[in-house]
Parts: C-alpha cells; sequence; structure tokens
C-alpha cells in the first residue's frame, strides 16, 4: 500500500527532474565546430602563397583539421601536415637552393670524377639527357635533389599506415599517365607522393607507384576542393593563386600555344573545383611568375594579405586560446621529430644487383654503426649521379632504429651529353674555336659501368673513348679505351707562326681506386702511334713520326662547383711516368687551381702549373707550352717551348649583380702570373703577366674578356669562350 509520504516524495522527484529540464533547455549550447579542410592549389613559385594563408590562420586561431594540395600546394600541405607551422615553412624556403632544386642540369660537384678528366671534363652546364636510341627523356630533370629535399624534412613520418595519422591528416594530388584519371595518395611513402604531386610533365621525370605512372596532378584537379570533403571536411576553405593575364602576343610562337593548351585544362578544372568550395581565398600572384622563387618573401606577404582580405569571412572559424592550445597539442603529440642519426637498416632497388652494389658502398662508405643525415644523403647523392639512377628518397623506421632507403628504377639506357664550346681569339696568334661533346652511355642493368667519350670539332678534332668499369661497391675500377686525336703546335719568329700537327692513334688500359666524386688515382699504360706533320729538329732532337709507350701514374682531385667558372674548390690534376720512344724521356705534368669564397660576391684564387722532363731534351712536338688564357695570358698561345716549365699566380673575382635577361652574373677578375722555363739552348727564361678581364658563365662555357700586360708594359686583349685557364 502507497503511503501518504511515498507519494509526497514522488512528486519532490518529478518536480526536480522537470525544473532541471528546463533549466538545461534554457540554457545556451556550446556549438559544434566545423571540421575545416583546406585546399591548396599548385603553381610553381605562386604556391609558396599558402604559407602566408597559414600564417594568417595561425595568428587569428583558425585550426586546420585536413589538408590536401597539388603540385606547390601538395608540398606546402605535405609540410604542414608533417607538424611544421608558418615559420617553419619560410625557414624551408629560405634555406632552399631553388636553382638547384628546379636546374634540368647536373651540378658540376656530383659528377663522378672519372667524368672530370681533363680530356673529357665539360666547361659548360647545360646537359642533354637521352634514353634508348637517343630518344627523348621522360622528363629532363630527375628531381634527385627534389627527393632528398622532401625525405630530409619528413624523415620521421616512414611507418604511418596512413596519412591520416599525420599531425594534420594529408593528401596529395596526381595523375595517372596510363588512365588519365586523378589518383589521390593517402598512404605509403610520403615524400615519394609529394615528389609525385610536383611531377611537372617533360620537366621532371614521372613516378612509378605500384601499376601507375604518375606525373604532376594539377592536370585533373589543380585545387582538391573534392578530396577535403571526401576527407570528413565540414567546410572546405580553397585557396587559389592568380595567374598574369594571356598575352595574346604569345600565341604567335608553337611554344606559346602548346602552354597556352596545356594550361587551358587547369583553369577549366579549378572552376569545376571552386564551384564547390565553401569559401575561396583568391591570391594576386599576377605580378609574378611560377619561376619566381627568389621573390618567396613578397610572395608569402601576398597570401597574409589576400587571407585578411577575408577577415569578415574567415571570423567565424576562430575558436578561443584554450581550444586552439589544445589543437596545437593534439598537433604536437602526433609530430615525430626529425631523426639526428641512425643505422642504414634497408635498401631497395628495383634491380636486384644494384640493390646489392648499393648495399655494399653504403656499408664501405657509412659503416654499420650510426650515421647523420647530411652523412647519409652525401652517400646516397653520390651513388646517384655515379649510376645515373632518376633519384632516391629515405625515411627513417623508428621501429627498426634506422633509415630504409629506396633508389627508383632507371627504365632504359641512359645516355648523358654535355656539350661546351672553346673559341680564343687574340692579335698576333691563331683563332681556336671548337665544340666538345662529352657523352656518357650508362647501361640500362649497370650500376656504375658507363662508356666515357669526348669528341671535338674544329680546331684539334679528334675523339677520345673510355669504358670506366667500377668493380661492384667497391673503390676499385678498370677503364680500357681508345684515342684518335690531333694536337696543333704553333711557333712564333716575330710576328711570323709556324704551325706543325700531331696526330695520335692509341690505346690505353688503366686500374685504379676512387669512383666518386672528389678524388681518384691510376696506373696504367697508354700506347700508339704519333704521326707528325714535319720532321723539325729542335736542340739537336729531331721529331719523326713513330710508335711510344707510356706506363704512367695519374691523379685527379675536384671538389670544384663548376668545370667553367667555379666559386669555391680546389682541382690538381697530373700524370708522371716514362715515355719510351725514339728518343724516351721522364715526364711529370700537374696543374692547380683553387677558389675560396670570402663573402658572397668576393673568391680568391691560385693558380699553378708544373711540367718537366727532369734534364731530358724533347721533341719539338713533345715539348711543354705555355702562353694564352691562364697561363702567362699577356703572351701569344704556346709562345713558350719548354723542357721545363714552372708557373704560378693569384687573383681575386667580384661577382656583379645577376643580368636577369641571361641568368648569368658577370665576374671582374684581376689576377697575376709568373713563371720560370727551360729554353733548351735558350737557356731560362722568366716571364711575368698582370691582367684583368670580365667574364660570366654560360651554358657552353665561361665567355669573357681580358686584357693582359707584361713586364715591359705590352698589352694584349683576348676574347674567349670555354673554361678560366683554356
Amino acid at each position: 500500500m502507497v503511503t501518504r509520504t511515498q507519494i509526497i516524495g514522488t512528486v519532490l522527484l518529478l518536480s526536480h527532474l522537470v525544473a532541471t529540464a528546463a533549466a538545461q533547455a534554457v540554457a545556451p549550447q556550446k556549438p559544434v565546430r566545423h571540421k575545416v579542410g583546406v585546399a591548396l592549389s599548385g603553381g610553381g613559385a605562386l604556391g609558396l602563397a599558402h604559407i602566408g594563408v597559414i600564417q594568417y590562420f595561425e595568428e587569428h586561431h583558425i585550426p586546420i583539421d585536413v589538408v590536401a594540395g597539388t603540385s606547390m600546394g601538395g608540398l606546402v600541405g605535405g609540410f604542414f601536415g608533417a607538424g611544421i607551422d608558418s615559420r617553419g615553412l619560410k625557414r624551408i624556403v629560405a634555406d632552399t637552393e631553388w636553382d638547384v632544386l628546379l636546374n634540368p642540369n647536373r651540378r658540376y660537384g656530383d659528377e663522378v670524377v672519372a667524368e672530370k678528366q681533363d680530356w673529357n671534363k665539360s666547361a659548360g652546364n647545360l646537359t642533354l639527357r637521352f634514353a634508348r636510341r637517343f630518344s627523348l627523356p621522360a622528363g629532363l630533370n630527375s628531381g634527385e635533389a627534389l627527393a632528398l629535399l622532401l625525405s630530409r624534412i619528413t624523415a620521421g613520418y616512414g611507418s604511418l599506415e596512413t596519412f591520416d595519422d599525420l599531425p594534420t591528416p594529408f593528401r596529395c594530388v596526381a595523375t595517372d599517365l596510363v588512365s588519365g584519371e586523378a589518383v589521390v595518395l593517402s598512404r605509403g611513402s610520403l615524400p615519394k607522393a609529394m615528389r609525385a604531386t610536383m611531377a611537372l610533365p617533360a620537366v621532371f621525370t614521372p613516378v612509378q607507384w605500384d601499376d601507375k605512372v604518375l606525373v604532376d596532378g594539377g592536370l585533373v584537379q589543380n585545387i582538391p576542393v573534392e578530396v577535403t570533403r571526401d576527407m570528413g571536411a565540414n567546410t572546405t576553405i580553397a585557396v587559389s593563386v592568380q595567374t598574369a593575364p594571356v598575352d595574346q602576343n604569345q600565341f604567335k610562337s608553337m611554344v606559346g600555344i602548346l602552354r597556352q593548351v596545356a594550361s587551358i585544362a587547369v583553369v577549366q578544372n579549378e572552376k569545376r573545383s571552386l564551384r564547390l568550395a565553401d569559401l575561396v581565398i583568391e591570391v594576386n600572384t599576377s605580378r609574378f611568375k611560377s619561376f619566381d622563387y627568389e621573390k618567396s618573401e613578397e610572395i608569402i606577404r601576398a597570401g597574409y594579405e589576400a587571407a585578411q582580405a577575408k577577415a569578415k569571412e574567415l571570423a567565424v572559424f576562430e575558436v578561443p586560446a584554450d581550444e586552439w592550445a589544445a589543437y596545437l597539442r593534439q598537433r604536437e603529440r602526433r609530430t615525430i621529430p626529425t631523426p639526428q642519426e641512425g643505422r642504414v637498416v634497408g635498401v631497395e632497388a628495383p634491380d636486384p644487383s644494384f640493390q646489392e652494389n648499393a648495399k655494399a658502398e653504403l656499408a664501405r662508405k657509412l659503416g654499420k654503426g650510426e650515421t647523420t643525415e647530411p652523412q647519409l644523403e652525401d652517400a646516397i647523392s653520390g651513388i646517384v649521379a655515379a649510376t645515373d639512377a632518376p633519384g632516391a628518397s629515405y625515411h627513417f623506421d623508428k621501429p627498426d632504429g634506422g633509415y630504409h632507403i629506396e633508389f627508383l628504377p632507371r627504365p632504359s639506357e641512359s645516355v648523358l651529353v654535355r656539350p661546351s664550346f672553346r673559341f680564343g681569339l687574340s692579335s698576333g696568334e691563331p683563332s681556336r674555336s671548337a665544340l666538345l661533346l662529352s657523352s656518357t652511355f650508362t647501361a640500362a642493368q649497370a650500376y656504375k659501368s658507363k662508356l666515357l667519350v669526348a669528341t671535338t670539332l674544329g680546331y684539334d678534332p679528334g675523339i677520345r673513348t673510355e669504358y670506366y668499369r667500377p668493380f661492384d661497391g667497391t673503390g676499385y675500377f678498370i677503364a680500357p679505351g681508345f684515342m684518335v686525336e690531333r694536337f696543333t703546335v704553333n711557333t712564333y719568329s716575330g710576328s711570323a707562326r709556324t704551325t706543325a700537327t700531331r696526330d695520335r692513334f692509341g690505346v690505353s688500359f688503366y686500374a685504379g681506386v676512387g669512383t666518386w666524386r672528389s678524388v681518384q688515382v691510376r696506373a696504367g699504360l697508354q700506347g700508339g702511334y704519333d704521326s707528325y706533320s714535319k720532321p723539325i729538329v729542335v736542340d739537336g732532337v729531331r721529331a719523326s713520326s713513330h710508335a711510344f709507350a707510356n706506363p704512367e701514374l695519374t691523379w685527379i682531385y675536384d671538389s670544384q662547383d663548376s668545370g667553367g667558372l667555379p666559386h669555391r674548390g680546389t682541382r690538381i690534376e697530373g700524370s708522371a711516368g716514362y715515355s719510351f720512344r725514339d728518343t724516351s724521356f721522364p715526364y711529370l705534368r700537374s696543374a692547380f687551381t683553387s677558389f675560396k669564397p670570402l663573402s658572397g660576391k668576393v673568391s680568391v684564387f691560385g693558380i699553378g702549373n708544373v711540367a718537366s722532363s727532369f734534364g731530358t731534351k724533347l721533341n719539338y712536338y713533345e715539348q711543354f707550352t705555355a702562353g694564352g688564357s691562364g697561363q702567362l695570358s699577356a703572351f701569344r698561345y704556346q709562345e713558350f717551348h719548354a723542357n721545363t716549365l714552372v708557373s704560378g699566380g693569384g687573383g681575386v673575382i667580384i661577382r656583379g649583380p645577376e643580368i636577369s635577361s641571361l641568368s648569368t652574373y658577370p665576374g671582374v677578375a684581376l689576377w697575376y702570373e709568373a713563371g720560370r722555363l727551360d729554353l733548351g739552348s735558350h737557356g731560362w727564361q722568366t716571364a711575368q703577366s698582370a691582367s684583368t678581364g670580365v667574364f660570366f658563365s654560360t651554358p657552353l662555357g665561361t665567355a669573357g674578356v681580358a686584357v693582359s700586360f707584361d713586364a715591359a708594359g705590352k698589352a694584349r686583349c683576348r676574347l674567349s669562350l670555354g673554361s678560366v685557364g683554356q
């Protein structure tokens, strides 16, 4: 039976519950924050504006919950997804050598030392790439420098199951050349995915991804709004960069027409994507070009100002300080710092032989212990340069406690041709012009083995080849070769000049150590037949055609940054041996140049040459010569013929402002040289030269004009194209 007390208690309880519910209904509800996704467009250097937009978001406490990007937007978005804020992104941009990153030509410093020998060293920086049967390559730039940059910054994220596990979930878009469709990359190698979204067709080589061949995603989805929606974003903010208005005059050339045809597809897919965005931030970058990386600060500022112009619309996404702090803590918890060092625990390459050789070489260079990231990258880039592989990426696997390296496949034979041009003109001496083609042929299955061919057309024509064959992943090699070449010798008597020639037909065989970029020592034999145009007699030694055999030791050390006009580094090359012929003699030849930068604009340099037959009188054609550009410049080309000569000097180069229309920096040089020469029956002679000149680098060599004065004050003006000292 229900008592009166129970009834009263029940009524009071119900009254309390009703009152509580009513109070909760009246109290304001905390709004649920929308999940914000940001879609970043491609656009080359213009895409750096995304950093300014991210900076504005950070300053105004606007969380980015998911990010997707294409091309440069994929690069910025990938770095942001990996936990790097706007300040870190600005540091990356400032520290990156964009001209190196995007340069289709190989850096001279990265070339294997066998390709820097005097007979095949290219003075220019132009590299023509070909594939099998001299077909054009899949791209001008292998992207090796880009792959290492991406690997370095994202190294800690190698063990991710999906890009959703990044501090900010990330996607990037690439285009599959096989299907012609957009490919959204959401898992796998993060640096490889970012490399794929930036693989601009015909500029960067495509990226092989399972059964797909990937290039820049801008062809199909330049602003990936659809991707951010698929990632669960309730609100999508698209960031679009504006290009310069189309000029009708550009349609007067085939290149201009093709460029615009390619951009039409990008413009149309952008329009489709932008219609799906909830908010669009348009950045006015029309005053910039897509390769204006040196204007990065201005471009980033333009992005910030574009976001600022949308302040009213963006204000609704701002969160209180405590919520912003929680957002930052969540990103920080998921951020994996880049390791300072680790062991190499995995090496992958499509070809098993390449993989085993690379493993052996990395073990030899780095050992089995801990290695730093700079040491690792130096080793990787050395292998890439020596093997002509398209590139490599790496990541740090925390469970394994070490680095995993992946070399990209070389799909076919590799053919590199580095053309350069030599030209010299001065009063009272012969003008000399020649086209040089330094070529490297690498078989598809080769590791470091390659065929080197140097062809000269013009003054002193000839062809010389060498099959450079290292032993697996070791530093040892053999190098058989042959040569057919002409050497012109000039003699002066007052204003009269006499010319004679030596035609050499020979073979060579060397064995040595040094298969990387800077140093090599080899020993071997060079033999053949010298055919002289005239039987000239000098100091009782008659020059007549004959066979010869030269056992010798050769050496080369080259750490310079250019084969034409270096800014830094040292080069020493020489040989010593004994020449068996009708009049045999011992010999030593060595040349030295060293450049040291004092600042970004000023470098000092030293030069030196030594050549000697150790007292033996040489025939006319084998005598050492001096005179001309880079070796006693105040005198005529080959004005001195000596049995022994020693010369040296030094100077300074001051680099001027860039000539933007030529993409080069002129340099004003001042230098002094002095030499001591054994002229046989004429005795020893001392020669001095002081010079000044203006030089600048071109793709085909260093061009310049110089005025030199001898000790008597006689002046000589010289125009040259080639390397300094040529």
